[in-house]
Parts: C-alpha cells; sequence; structure tokens
C-alpha cells in the first residue's frame, strides 16, 4: 500500500508540473476494490457505475454528475460533462484500473496519454 501511495503521490507531482490539470486519482483492481485514492475522492460507492462504464456503458451519473463516454481506445476511456465539469479518465493496467477526475480546462487526450505512461508502472502490482 505504501508503494501504491508513494506513486500516486508521483503522478500527482509529476502532473502538476507538467500542467496536465488532473485533480484526483484512484487505483481500482479488477474486481472493483478501491486499493487506494486520493483524500479528496470517494470512491467506495461509486464502483458499480465504474465497472458498467469499463464493461461499456456510455453514459452514467457519477457522483450526481452526468457523464459521457466521448472516447474508447486501447488506451482507455474518456468520459466528460456536457456542462463543463471535468472529465473522468480510466486506463487499464494489468490487475485493475487508474482512474481520475481532470479538471474542465485538461485537455483530455493529453491527460489520457500521460495516465497511460503511469499506469504501465502499475503492471502486476495489484
Amino acid at each position: 500500500m505504501n508503494n501504491i501511495k508513494k506513486y500516486v503521490e508521483d503522478l500527482g507531482i509529476d502532473s502538476f508540473e507538467s500542467n496536465i490539470k488532473i485533480a484526483s486519482i484512484a487505483v481500482v483492481s479488477d474486481l472493483g476494490d478501491v486499493i487506494f485514492q486520493t483524500e479528496n475522492w470517494d470512491l467506495t460507492n461509486q464502483m458499480d457505475i465504474i465497472l458498467r462504464v469499463i464493461e461499456g456503458n456510455t453514459s452514467f451519473f457519477f457522483n450526481n454528475t452526468e457523464f459521457s463516454v466521448v472516447e474508447t481506445t486501447s488506451e482507455g476511456i474518456i468520459a466528460t460533462n456536457n456542462s463543463g465539469m471535468g472529465h473522468l479518465i480510466f486506463v487499464r493496467f494489468q490487475g485493475g484500473f487508474l482512474i481520475s477526475y481532470a479538471m474542465p480546462q485538461a485537455d483530455p487526450i493529453k491527460a489520457l496519454s500521460f495516465l497511460k505512461n503511469y499506469a504501465i508502472k502499475l503492471n502486476g502490482k495489484i
């Protein structure tokens, strides 16, 4: 757990320094267990929704805010709130998912690419 916490802290610092505009990060197992989440985010009651998005749901409410999947690629999933409330980004790694909330001003494609580079480091660690 301490290794995951350090990993997320490093990701947050790098995100800030790179101006990626990621506000929250969570590491979730394939089974839907929250392994780690930043203090400003609680996904424990959102896991059914998250798993449905990963399985292909394209429109959903997350923390009482509506999101629509705008892009699904081999790298991950980008969901955006049409009212300008930000983006949810899901990136798969071996054993789970790296999930983040990116602020409305973020470039979600840039954030997805950034997170993919970090997700690779989690392969096999969960």
